[in-house]
């Protein structure tokens, strides 16, 4: 998928992540609730762009509007079950992820703090168990609660990037947080970098670096 997709395209494609086949109009409908006012001919010309991208796929059906067909823009099976920004980070990282030590990984948080992309242990981890599940789950309530933080305050942009040690069963790792956002200044995420520092027992559980 082209790294050069749009915020507006990307949400487009993340409401047909449903699964579900939906008209331009249906789809247009779902933005203006999210407050997104966007022109029908303009929606209609960005659908047909992601088709043509072969991002989108189209069946034609019959309507009682003027015309008497219109089109149903879908993701094929394949499509669904990815995500846009993570298809993106595997492709900016495809290059050159089995030089990263073992022992290192990278992840990608969106915006509603959903885990959609995770590389560590040498491949890229597809496991249903821990992709697609919000951060809050994937921590004990202490640490969730300071790393929910760690993302509001990115989101807020009171901070540009975290970063904060964590010592695990006596092995010492930087976890790096960065927000990112598109070129229309919308938050979409929050990239994770951890790096294996090294074997030390005595540094407490988690230090931080404001």
């Amino acid at each position: 998928m082209s790294g050069s997709l749009t915020d507006k395209d990307l949400r487009i494609i993340s409401i047909l992540k449903s699964g579900k086949k939906m008209s331009t109009r249906e789809i247009k409908a779902i933005l203006e609730k999210e407050g997104r006012e966007i022109p029908y001919t303009t929606l209609s010309s960005t659908l047909e762009k992601l088709y043509r991208k072969g991002i989108l796929r189209r069946e034609e059906v019959r309507s009682r509007g003027r015309y008497g067909k219109k089109n149903l823009y879908y993701l094929d099976d394949l499509k669904d079950n990815s995500d846009p920004i993570a298809e993106m980070l595997e492709n900016i990282f495809s290059s050159y992820l089995n030089a990263i030590h073992s022992n290192n990984a990278i992840a990608f948080v969106d915006k509603r703090g959903v885990l959609t992309f995770l590389y560590g242990n040498d491949k890229l981890i597809n496991d249903k168990n821990v992709i697609g599940r919000k951060i809050e789950e994937l921590h004990p309530r202490l640490t969730a609660k300071f790393v929910r933080k760690i993302f509001e305050e990115l989101r807020n942009k009171r901070r540009g990037f975290f970063k904060r040690t964590v010592n695990f069963e006596g092995r010492i790792y930087e976890k790096y947080y960065y927000g990112i956002w598109s070129s229309e200044s919308e938050f979409l995420g929050v990239l994770v970098v951890t790096r294996f520092v090294g074997e030390k027992k005595n540094l407490p559980l988690e230090v931080l670096y404001p």
